[in-house]
């Protein structure tokens, strides 16, 4: 098991905040981390835990992602006059006991999400039948829909990671279908996607 630990650049420096270039390089983080991300399961604020299997994805995605920062920081360079610092990120391989330690903060970090997602979605249960506005329907339905496919690609993940939360996650997935097939069912809305 392999671990990718990062550090980008942020749109908060001094020397960018106000500038043209603020906005640009946050929708670069914001790119970059969400496929970062993508890769494994987060087991710190800038560590994530990865299966072996994903070693040549990673690669691809820090190639692609250095390509991203180089363009927009080389940009901002040139028109502000400033040296700005290069995003790391890295795959390291690490010990059965460092990967021992890093699993139990991921489930520990998963567990709290998903405790999290769990009483969220049980609150919109139990209040999604007062809906009566069509396109809130539909924006709830979006929500839910994007929630399930985020925790069906951390399932994948968890298991080849020996996380033993599948089934807890399963409970949240059955959770979101249960709810969306009911705001579909319900006159007006069965025509709902």
């Amino acid at each position: 098991m392999r671990i990718l630990v990062y550090d980008l650049v942020s749109e908060n420096r001094k020397q960018i905040k106000g500038s043209e270039f603020e906005k640009k390089i946050r929708s670069v983080r914001v790119s970059a981390t969400e496929l970062l991300h993508s890769l494994g399961i987060q087991c710190t604020e800038s560590v994530i835990l990865i299966s072996d299997d994903m070693a040549e994805r990673t690669d691809d995605v820090i190639k692609y992602i250095d390509r991203m920062y180089s363009s927009v920081l080389s940009e901002a360079e040139r028109a502000l006059g400033i040296i700005l610092p290069r995003p790391i990120i890295r795959l390291l391989t690490i010990t059965q006991e460092q990967f021992i330690t890093f699993r139990e903060l991921a489930e520990r970090r998963l567990r709290e999400a998903l405790d999290a997602n769990i009483d969220r979605v049980s609150m919109i249960s139990e209040t999604s039948c007062e809906i009566e506005d069509s396109e809130r329907a539909r924006g709830l339905i979006s929500s839910l829909r994007r929630l399930k496919r985020e925790w069906l690609r951390i399932r994948d993940h968890v298991v080849s990671l020996g996380i033993k939360i599948e089934d807890d996650i399963d409970y949240l997935v059955q959770m979101i279908d249960s709810i969306v097939a009911s705001i579909r069912g319900r006159q007006p809305w069965q025509a709902l996607e």
